[in-house]
């Protein structure tokens, strides 16, 4: 029974440290105020539409670089007139049928052009039923035509026979007789290729 009476102070004691590790609980848990920096802002004004930003530093702007701009090429204007004379595409047999050509200029395998003294004087029409005919500046000419997609055979080219000094008819036909397909240009010129990529015609 003697161990009886220490029983309340022993409650008593438990329940004491039960409160000073409460207490010591509390006050830990209690959290201090800390300043938080203001975040930064940002803003994107109408200039810097295209991946450009101005950043807000410290009460300044700045501007970050530039990412994956885009790259503008530009072509000038003398380039761009030889790429648009040199661009040809493929076109239907038809559209060059009944029309009048009239001799440009012919380009040869080193790049350089010749270009007729009388160039009004020659020409050549295509025939649907596989003939053409044309003129030079001193006869005229006529023969047979066959294509296949994008090429161009010339046949059985013959002429009349009148003589004329100072002529480039041997020059035209001479062109017309190495003639392996036709095209057209950026000009809308019908461009007649010569075999092996040695060069061309140009008619109009």
């Amino acid at each position: 029974m003697k161990n009886n009476k220490f029983v309340p102070l022993f409650i008593v004691i438990i329940v004491i440290l039960i409160g000073i590790i409460f207490w010591q609980y509390k006050n830990n848990s209690k959290t201090k105020e800390v300043d938080i920096p203001k975040t930064t802002t940002s803003t994107v004004p109408t200039n810097y539409l295209q991946n450009k930003t101005e950043n807000t530093v410290d009460g300044k702007n700045v501007d970050n670089p530039i990412v994956n701009p885009v790259t503008k090429v530009t072509v000038p204007a003398k380039d761009a007139e030889a790429l648009k004379s040199k661009f040809t595409y493929e076109i239907p047999v038809s559209k060059i049928i009944d029309k009048k050509w009239q001799w440009v200029s012919a380009i040869n395998y080193d790049d350089s052009v010749f270009t007729p003294k009388k160039a009004i004087a020659f020409s050549l029409t295509f025939k649907k039923d596989g003939t053409f005919s044309g003129t030079t500046d001193c006869n005229g000419i006529f023969g047979k035509y066959t294509t296949k997609g994008s090429v161009m055979t010339l046949t059985s080219i013959g002429q009349t026979m009148m003589f004329c000094e100072g002529s480039e008819e041997v020059k035209f036909t001479t062109y017309l007789n190495q003639v392996k397909g036709f095209m057209f240009n950026g000009d809308e010129e019908l461009v007649l290729n010569f075999d092996f990529d040695s060069g061309s015609m140009i008619f109009k």
